[in-house]
This record gives C-alpha cells, structure tokens and sequence, in this order.
C-alpha cells in the first residue's frame, strides 16, 4: 500500500476547481489517471501486471471497514454489474478502497469507459444505507491516451525525455502535440496562417525546422477526416509516429 501514498498528496490538490475532469497524476512508482465528483470522492484508473485497476478513495469520517464491501458498477444505464470494494488505508477524511471486478469485466472496462458518460458505483458502506457514487467521464479518453503514452515512454516531461536520451520519444511526443493543438485550431475554424502564429515552437531544432510543414500536413486533410476530439486520438498518433 506503501506505493499509493505518494499519490494521495497529489490528489487532494489535483483538479481543483473543476469536479468534471480527469487528469494524469505521476510519480516515481508510475502513473495514474483520476477524477473527483461533485461529493470530492475520488476516482483513479491504472494499469498493473497488463490490467486495469480502479481505487475508489471515499470522502467519509466512517472507520474503515475491516473486510471487502460488495458493491455494483453501472456505466450510463446499463446493467450493474458485480463488484468489491477491498478497503486498503484509512486517512484523515478518506478511506482507500481497490475497485474489483471480475476478470471477463476487467479486460472489458476500459472500452467501456471510454463509450461511456457516467460511472455509477453502488454499495452497502453503512447497513442502514445504501449508497450511490457517480463520477462523470468526461474526459476520461483524452486523459487515458497520457495514461498510455506516459506507461510506454517512462514520462511526458519534455525534459525528463531528453535528459534519458529519448529521442524519438520526444520527437513523436512533440510533433503529436502540435498535430492535435492544429487539428483544434481547424476545428475552430482559424486560418492556416494564424494556426502558425498561434502555436509557440518548441526550441528543439529537428521539430521546428519542420514546423510548417508538420501544420500544413493537418490543412491539408480532409476537413470531414478530422476526429471531433482530436485528443483522443493522442496515442494512435504518437504510435504511428514511433513505427
């Protein structure tokens, strides 16, 4: 458990503000995408041993109980579906619980999370009441492609990158970030011309010798070819860049 508290300070100051956001939390033992309801309950994805893991960290004053919680998921309005709540820390305010599901469930999750808009979590936390947690998942797929990124390069400092010697990690890393802010300037209807002015270079050499032509590649797809959610697309784009 030693491992998760590090994030736990992140977390209380993370997405402040804003309640219907996700965002990737990073640390020296890996990476993490979450996000807090209106409630200030939290919610984190990650991948370990190759699957999804969810810790749902709840916002109580209750004792921590001292055995799995059974609980139901719901994505929109589909079916619930059965889960457990296993609890791992208790702190100030907060009890740290692991999300599992069944295995057939956990290969599928994170499609559906992604198709999805909310994420209700149903449990028995006080005998006396039930209890029902929704968190949005706008913006769980834009985070989830850092998610992806991050897992596979080792950070998405541009810094970090280059003091390890990844170079093409950081040459797809940069030319799929100005690809993307492009893309959204399309979208917004702004001019090739003002699209150039619009996004800094990178003070990297070998990406701004080519920093018109990269824009202009984006100009000249097709208007109807251009994801709605350019973001969305992060880690396809970064993943054809690094083949």
């Amino acid at each position: 458990m030693k491992q998760f508290s590090i994030f736990i300070l992140l977390l209380l100051f993370s997405c402040a503000g804003n309640t219907a956001c996700w965002e990737l939390v990073s640390s020296d033992d890996g990476f993490w995408i979450k996000t807090t309801n209106d409630d200030q309950h939290a919610l984190l994805v990650a991948y370990r041993d190759a699957k999804p893991q969810l810790l749902l960290i709840l916002n109580t004053v209750s004792p921590e109980p001292d055995q799995s919680i059974p609980a139901k998921i719901k994505i929109d309005r589909g079916t619930w579906l059965q889960s457990s709540l296993i609890p791992l820390e208790k702190r100030s305010g907060q009890i740290i619980f692991r999300l599992e599901t069944g295995s057939k469930l956990k290969d599928e999750l994170i499609s559906r999370l992604i198709a999805g808009i909310n994420l209700s979590v149903h449990f028995n936390f006080d005998p006396h009441k039930n209890t029902t947690i929704v968190f949005s998942l706008h913006g769980f797929t834009v985070a989830f492609n850092d998610l992806l990124i991050a897992n596979e390069i080792g950070s998405l400092d541009h810094a970090w990158l280059f003091k390890h010697r990844k170079d093409r990690e950081l040459y797809c890393l940069l030319t799929t970030n100005i690809s993307l802010r492009a893309m959204e300037y399309r979208l917004q209807n702004k001019s090739y011309a003002q699209t150039l002015t619009l996004i800094p270079k990178t003070q990297h050499s070998i990406i701004d010798q080519n920093f018109d032509e990269i824009i202009e590649q984006v100009y000249q797809l097709p208007y109807n070819d251009l994801p709605y959610v350019p973001r969305a697309e992060k880690y396809l784009m970064f993943s054809r860049c690094m083949k």
